[in-house]
């Protein structure tokens, strides 16, 4: 009776035949013929022939579930089984993060949590568990999308549920993303929610016997000061942190945690152990999902720029910033927009640093990145000064260093003095650049950040000189050391030529 149904409908050319093995498939010609066709049951028919669907596919298909996880629960959304829904979309959204789908990922979770009922004092611990995994599913699969501030509020409206249940295993990435988040909005390691939440990760480490738990606690600590400082301090936390996570699948990935410790080894200009932890993050990343990869670039082109090696981080940096675009990943576009508007400006760029700067510091306002803005407008000042554009430069500079202070990120402060001092070398003003330098040096050279250091020493120097000051030569003969000293050939030519000695030889010569 049915093949001869679907074959009267195959000759009427409603349906095709779409496969015949491993079974026989028909597909609707056109989806709008599909469209008429449902559109003609009635609403209980619509609901038993999904029910029956959905039912079929768990008994034909008991393993593969996880597979068609998404399949099922738009079968039994339809049908009413709301809950049953859920369940499968959770699924769907796990599934999708195991494969690194974090697009289709987000769209499971959005949908799970359309679905969920209103929170209720009488929630069953079924509903309160199913609420959590929607919610911390959605916020992991949107960790580089969604503003920071969102992520924080929807972690910490099922935290109370989560502590409740005592499920350890649920409580810790709850904790985890919430440090991680705040951070991000500039609170620092010390206060006192990030603390609490720290605190609780490293307690139910011990109490679960888990030390990579630890291990989290430890990244999420280094890598802010990798960012922020202090820098010696971050890279030893990250040292540590890092062997530990490879197997892990958190807030933090693994390759997110290598490049933040190869950023660090490249800020101290330890370049060759820079070398190594990018190396292993792009073989990390090679089996995670696009922001990892994504991740993964940015630290090999911040790795190349803190090199000089400008025309290789560009390209890096540009495709990070396009691919951002094209994914929706708002954390990469706003870390690439600084690390290519960089890159632009030491080229000389300065309409084109402009323009990618200020599209990397509008994005960090609307989605709370606080902890980039500071130093994606003092560059942005720098470049508008470089084109003359004095008025809009000096609005930056004030509300970029506030911004630093209030977050205790005094790398980003020590940038935003050297760029300040660089834009009032810009304007025929060396002299209000001279306290800046200074400034800017020594939070450099207390971390231990040699190749800005020696970028800014250099800077300084040639202030100095400028204005005639006898320490301007010895300024930059400790810049040409440390250029020498690391292998930056290069800028280590440039400052010989300034000094009137090139190709002289090293800085005692």
């Amino acid at each position: 009776m049915t093949d001869a149904q679907l074959d009267t409908l195959e000759a009427k050319g409603l349906i095709r035949l779409a496969a015949s093995m491993p079974e026989i498939e028909y597909l609707f010609r056109h989806w709008l013929v599909q469209d008429a066709a449902y559109g003609s049951l009635l609403k209980q028919e619509r609901r038993e022939l999904h029910r029956s669907v959905g039912e079929s596919l768990e008994a034909l298909y008991p393993d593969r579930a996880k597979e068609l996880a998404a399949v099922l629960a738009i079968h039994f959304a339809e049908a009413g089984e709301t809950d049953k829904a859920l369940d499968y979309l959770v699924s769907a959204g796990q599934y999708a993060l195991e494969r690194n789908a974090v697009v289709e990922a987000l769209a499971a979770f959005d949908r799970a949590a359309e679905l969920l009922p209103p929170p209720s004092p009488d929630d069953t611990p079924d509903v309160r568990r199913r609420r959590i995994d929607v919610v911390a599913g959605g916020v992991r699969a949107g960790w580089t999308i969604r503003p920071t501030g969102d992520l924080v509020r929807a972690l910490e409206s099922v935290l109370p549920d989560a502590e409740a249940l005592g499920d350890l295993e649920r409580v810790a990435p709850i904790h985890l993303g919430i440090a991680m988040a705040r951070m991000q909005l500039g609170e620092r390691s010390t206060d006192p929610a990030v603390r609490r939440s720290l605190d609780r990760v490293a307690e139910i480490g011990d109490a679960l016997h888990d030390p990579s738990l630890r291990a989290l606690q430890l990244a999420v600590v280094g890598m802010t000061q990798v960012f922020a400082g202090p820098l010696r301090e971050g890279v030893a936390s990250l040292e540590e942190a890092v062997p530990l996570m490879d197997q892990r699948q958190d807030f933090i990935g693994a390759a997110f945690a290598r490049g933040a410790l190869a950023i660090g080894y490249a800020r101290l200009g330890e370049f060759e152990r820079a070398e190594a932890a990018a190396e292993h993050t792009r073989e990390l990343a090679k089996g995670g999902d696009v922001i990892a990869q994504l991740d993964a670039v940015i630290a090999e082109a911040i790795l190349r720029s803190e090199q000089g090696r400008l025309e290789t981080a560009r390209p890096m940096a540009e495709a990070c910033l396009l691919q951002g675009e094209e994914t929706g990943a708002t954390a990469c576009i706003v870390a690439s927009s600084w690390v290519l508007g960089d890159i632009y400006q030491r080229e000389g760029r300065f309409e084109d640093a402009r323009r990618t700067l200020q599209r990397g510091t509008d994005l960090a306002l609307i989605v709370d990145r606080k902890f980039w803005r500071p130093s994606l407008q003092a560059w942005l000042g720098t470049s508008a000064a470089a084109i003359g554009d004095h008025d809009t430069a000096a609005g930056t500079w004030e509300e970029a260093l506030e911004t630093a202070h209030s977050i205790d990120n005094r790398y980003g402060e020590a940038g935003i003095l050297w760029k300040r001092a660089e834009a009032a070398v810009t304007r025929g003003e060396p002299s209000a650049a001279l306290a800046d330098f200074a400034a800017s040096a020594a939070i450099l050279e207390e971390f231990g950040a040699r190749p800005s250091l020696a970028r800014v020493l250099r800077g300084w120097g040639e202030a100095l000189v400028a204005l005639g000051k006898a320490e301007g030569e010895a300024t930059l003969r400790r810049a040409l050391a440390l250029f020498e000293e690391m292998g930056l050939e290069p800028e280590a030519w440039a400052v010989r030529a300034r000094l009137g000695a090139e190709g002289a030889g090293s800085a005692g010569s």
